[in-house]
Parts: structure tokens; C-alpha cells; sequence
């Protein structure tokens, strides 16, 4: 029945004992019909083989199923995987470990419930970042040179990709950018809100204390008149913000109810 339903979705054709499924990938066996053959080496070797059997030590035995199942493990996959996502070549790691010493079934488990986790996680929390403006330099093949302005992310060396040297500067003294890498949905629209609340906290200009009001009803973009000198130092670094704008070139889909928590 697995071989059956596998055939609609390329999975893995499966022939009795997993050692036995790796042996026959190892012989590139194309198809189950190589069960057949199997069935009737196992027939005769119960009828004609069986006091041969009785010979063979169990430690040759486990060194056969040692080596077809060495194959499945491959070292330069997982130093591939490291270099591309550090948590998914730590799922996958798990995955084997659990699929060696465990069993199948608590390995694919594993595999299956840690990725799910990490597809939540990066709905609820899509990667987002901050744009400032560079200058590039571009040469010809007459050797004339030009520049232009580009976009990029303010923290170019957070990654370890982009270049370090690269100076980057902040759009106009009045305009934040701010660049969403994947779909603007309701259940990461609060944790987009809450980056961009937090970035004006550090960055923006408070505004005049209002009369009459207290600390507890004082709103986050208000000074404090009894505020030290140290706050009153962060608070000349500051600028004025008076436009957000929202780089929306990456986002394939965008709710409704995700556009009522942007901040206004």
C-alpha cells in the first residue's frame, strides 16, 4: 500500500526492513518489482540454506547492514545545509540521530514537527529591515565612470554577506524606509508593528511634554522634564520623523486586517 500511494508524490519505494530499502538504492533498484526477486532468494535460501546460515556470525550480519546504511548519511550534505540555514541543518542533524539510534518514524516525526515549528515562527516573525541610501560607482568598458544612489539595508554586516565597508547612510533627516521580505499577513502584522514601534523609540524626536499630564498617561514619543542628562544627550542625536514609508516589493500577499496595525 505505501509503494502504491508513493508513486503519486516520487516518494521512496520501500521493500521490507529499512536496511533492505537502503541495500537495493545503494543496486539502484528503479522499481518494487524487485521484491519478486528478493521473495524468491528468501524462499529458497529458508528451504536450501538455512544450516549455511547457521555459520555466519552475527557480526558479519551487522557490518552488511552497517554498510548500506552508511550510504544514506552523507557529511557534505549536512556542511552544505550549515552554510545555507543553521537551524535547518540542526532539524536535519536531529532527524538522522533520531532515524539511527531511534527508528524511522521518530526521525521523520522530528523532522516534520521542527519544521512546522520553524515555518510558524517565520510567519509570526518575517524578516524586515530598515533602508539607508549608498553610492555605487560604475565603470564602463570605455572606462567612464558614473554613480547612483541604491537602497539598502542600514545594517549591511548583520548577515556576514554584504559588504562591511559599505557606507550607508539614512534617507532624508525625516523619512524612514522600512523594507518587509515576505507576505504582510494578520499573524505577523503585530510583530512588524512592534519592530518599527521600537526603531522609533530609539531613533525618533520626542515631541514636547503635553500639560498636565502625568508619567503614567504620558505617551512614548513625549519628553520627560525631570528626564537626566544622559537621556537629554540621546534626545539631541535623535531626529524628527515625519513619513514611513513601507517597501512592499517583496510582499505577495497583504491582508486587510494587517494594514489596521501599521503604525499612523
Amino acid at each position: 500500500m505505501t509503494n502504491l500511494l508513493g508513486v503519486f508524490f516520487s516518494s521512496y519505494p520501500t521493500t521490507a526492513s529499512f536496511s533492505a530499502t537502503t541495500l537495493k538504492a545503494k543496486c539502484h533498484v528503479p522499481t518494487p518489482l524487485s521484491g519478486l526477486f528478493t521473495s524468491v532468494l528468501i524462499i529458497i535460501s529458508l528451504y536450501a540454506l538455512t544450516g549455511a546460515f547457521y555459520y555466519v556470525p552475527a557480526a558479519g550480519l551487522a557490518a552488511i547492514i552497517i554498510s548500506s546504511a552508511l550510504g544514506l548519511v552523507d557529511g557534505s550534505e549536512g556542511l552544505h545545509y550549515w552554510h545555507i540555514s543553521r537551524v535547518e541543518a540542526v532539524i536535519w542533524v536531529s532527524s538522522v540521530i533520531a532515524t539511527v539510534f531511534a527508528g524511522v518514524q521518530y526521525g521523520i516525526s522530528i523532522a516534520i514537527l521542527a519544521s512546522l515549528a520553524l515555518l510558524l515562527v517565520r510567519i509570526a516573525k518575517p524578516q524586515g529591515e530598515f533602508l539607508g541610501v549608498t553610492t555605487l560607482s560604475l565603470v564602463d568598458d570605455k572606462g567612464n565612470q558614473s554613480t547612483r544612489e541604491v537602497f539598502v539595508p542600514l545594517d549591511l554586516g548583520h548577515d556576514g554577506v554584504h559588504n562591511v565597508k559599505a557606507v550607508v547612510n539614512p534617507p532624508a533627516s525625516w523619512i524612514v524606509i522600512y523594507r518587509l521580505g515576505e507576505s504582510f499577513t494578520y499573524p505577523n502584522a503585530s510583530s512588524v508593528n512592534m519592530e518599527i514601534m521600537e526603531y522609533f523609540k530609539e531613533h525618533a524626536k520626542r515631541v514636547s511634554q503635553l500639560i498636565d499630564s502625568g508619567k503614567k498617561e504620558r505617551l512614548w514619543n513625549e519628553t520627560d522634564s525631570q528626564s537626566g542628562t544622559s537621556e537629554d544627550q540621546r534626545e539631541k542625536r535623535r531626529r524628527p520623523i515625519r513619513a514611513v514609508i513601507f517597501d512592499f516589493a517583496s510582499v505577495c500577499v497583504c491582508s486587510l486586517r494587517s494594514i489596521t496595525y501599521l503604525p499612523s
